[in-house]
């Protein structure tokens, strides 16, 4: 096994907590399956081409989402229509770990009450993902407690700028860091997504991977 195939390991204590609290970094290592992980907070023009590539390639994914960005109603059900799941990423973005518990579970807890109302049909939501990854054991106490479970990564791109992202170069880099269960963060900024995902999915295949149900983590 050489230097790309090692799973990543995050900062000391976090696999225990994330293990502690029903979260996770990380899918099935057994396994050489990649799950699709996707962060929202505006939409800036794109998502419908990234949706047209997961349902060409048959992959379902979890998309976290959020407040503002469900008044983007049309995006939000071709998500759920097409197998998809939406995720809590909060409502307002706020850095969790410097809040109050009452003021967490405020933004958290506000974002579920405005997806409720809006998609009365969908089933609730059980994934979790915090803004920019800043956990620490009282955000994921307070988030199982709510039920949710906490889903961070293993794998991602500098992707979030308005500037289109190189795609081969992004898959690329993708591709040699790959290994079994690794769960991708992407955004959904750029022209570049869509693209650098059809070589993403074609290039790692050929090292005898495929992208897993997201929706099963």
């Amino acid at each position: 096994m050489n230097e790309h195939e090692v799973t990543p390991v995050p900062p000391p204590g976090t696999v225990e907590l994330l293990r502690e609290y029903n979260g996770l970094f990380v899918g099935d290592t057994t396994k050489k399956e990649v799950y699709f992980t996707f962060d929202l907070g505006y939409e800036a023009g794109y998502t419908n081409d990234v949706l047209d590539v997961l349902k060409k390639n048959d992959i379902r994914a979890i998309f976290f989402l959020c407040g503002h960005y469900l008044t983007e109603e049309a995006h939000v059900r071709r998500m759920l229509d097409e197998g998809h799941v939406i995720g809590n990423h909060t409502d307002k973005h706020r850095d969790l770990p410097t809040l109050s518990v009452e003021a967490m579970r405020k933004d958290i807890l506000d974002f579920d009450v405005m997806y409720k109302e809006k998609f009365v049909d969908a089933a609730p939501i059980t994934y979790f993902r915090p803004p920019k990854g800043r956990i620490s054991e009282t955000v994921l106490r307070e988030t199982h407690a709510l039920g949710l479970k906490t889903v961070m990564w293993s794998g991602a791109c500098v992707d979030w700028g308005k500037e289109p992202i190189d795609a081969q170069k992004n898959a690329d880099k993708l591709t040699r860091r790959v290994h079994p269960g690794c769960v991708y963060l992407f955004h959904i900024a750029n022209s570049g997504m869509a693209p650098m995902l059809e070589l993403l999915i074609s290039q790692i295949g050929e090292k005898g991977y495929k992208v897993g149900d997201a929706t099963l983590l």
